[in-house]
């Protein structure tokens, strides 16, 4: 599997997810959007490392994947891997401006919370895979993004549009049509031997896992709050 990202397939891949991403999001927001802190504080905690090390190119060694470093004992890599932008500054860049679009639309739509969540988890399994299945180095934020954008179209294609000022069944059926499309990307990178296809597939499962949980048993153990009882008048009433 390829996880450099590099390829033609994989660049015209990843911009058409992001825009399908933010028209499914708008569709989807709730009335009350509290600040975004997780997108500031990822985009910080990320982008210090990964802009740095283009002048310190020694932070990429301390923190990208390594499976034979990671293999005798250093499997902090699986995590820190996301500090470690291996397609240099401009790559870099890019990521972190998307790291701020989707972590801030996500945390509205999913809850703060749950959203960092499902940034994190598609990274740490990608990572693990690519270390012990495939046995590739390097590191980036893009399989934390793919998961969580697909995490939303998940959703999307579950519930379709939850946005008050659009409650149309039109609406709905562009949201679906829309988190169609974007599955229909990740298929194809996935036969194109591209990682990141797998990346997002597996946030699309994420996705559904925690629609599930909203729907049946609500989040923490706690009163679900207004997102959760928003996607769960809109199941009933479809």
């Amino acid at each position: 599997m390829d996880t450099s990202g590099e390829s033609i397939a994989s660049i015209v891949g990843h911009l058409l997810v992001i825009v399908l991403f933010i028209n499914a999001a708008l569709r989807m927001l709730p009335a009350v959007r509290p600040f975004p802190w997780p997108a500031l504080v990822f985009v910080v905690l990320i982008g210090v490392p990964s802009l740095l090390q283009a002048w310190v190119p020694q932070i990429t060694d301390a923190l990208a994947r390594d499976p034979q470093a990671t293999l005798h004992g250093q499997w902090w890599r699986i995590l820190t891997a996301l500090g470690a932008q291996d397609g240099g500054l401009v790559a870099a860049a890019f990521n972190l401006v998307v790291i701020a679009v989707a972590l801030t639309f996500a945390g509205w739509i999913w809850g703060r919370w749950l959203a960092i969540v499902l940034y994190l988890l598609p990274s740490i399994l990608v990572n693990i895979l690519a270390v012990f299945v495939w046995h590739a180095a390097g590191g980036g934020s893009s399989f934390a993004n793919d998961g969580l954008m697909f995490s939303v179209f998940a959703l999307a294609l579950l519930v379709g549009s939850r946005d008050a000022a659009h409650p149309s069944q039109r609406s709905t059926t562009v949201a679906r049509i829309i988190g169609g499309l974007a599955v229909a990307v990740a298929v194809v990178l996935v036969a194109t031997d591209d990682a990141h296809g797998v990346a997002m597939l597996l946030g699309l499962l994420l996705g559904v896992v925690a629609w599930w949980l909203f729907r049946r048993r609500g989040i923490g153990g706690g009163r679900p709050n207004s997102q959760t009882r928003s996607i769960r008048t809109r199941s009933a009433a479809g």
